[in-house]
């Protein structure tokens, strides 16, 4: 099998991903959030329903299943809510940022030199 970067934006992989994929398809950062979609879905034995894509969109995470379920989608927002606080590399507390176009959710330490960027 040809190797892929899991950090490639449309990486959707409809087998589902493992949580050692999903951990190197974004910043460490935010590893404690995907640690505790994944530990969620052990711990309420939610085995029909696959991850089929982890990635950083306009600065937050973004976590994307092959089908709905409601205790799952409720955690998976709460998480991808709470990614816009943390510091996608560094898990510090974070802010939205403008890196020259891109957006990003970083510490001071990390983007501090980098405008943060208003939510709506």
């Amino acid at each position: 099998m040809k190797a892929i970067s899991p950090r490639y934006p449309t990486f959707v992989i409809h087998e589902g991903y493992d949580r050692a994929l999903a951990l190197q398809s974004v910043g460490e950062g935010w590893a404690s959030l995907i640690n505790e979609v994944f530990d969620f879905i052990d711990q309420n034995k939610i085995h029909n329903v696959r991850i089929i894509q982890v990635k950083e969109k306009w600065g937050g995470l973004r976590i994307y299943t092959d089908m709905m379920h409601d205790k799952l989608d409720a955690k998976i927002a709460d998480v991808q809510k709470r990614s816009f606080v943390i510091c996608e590399v560094s898990g510090a507390p974070g802010k939205l940022r403008n890196c020259n176009g891109w957006y990003r959710t970083l510490s001071d330490a990390e983007g501090g030199q980098h405008p943060v960027v208003t939510q709506p």
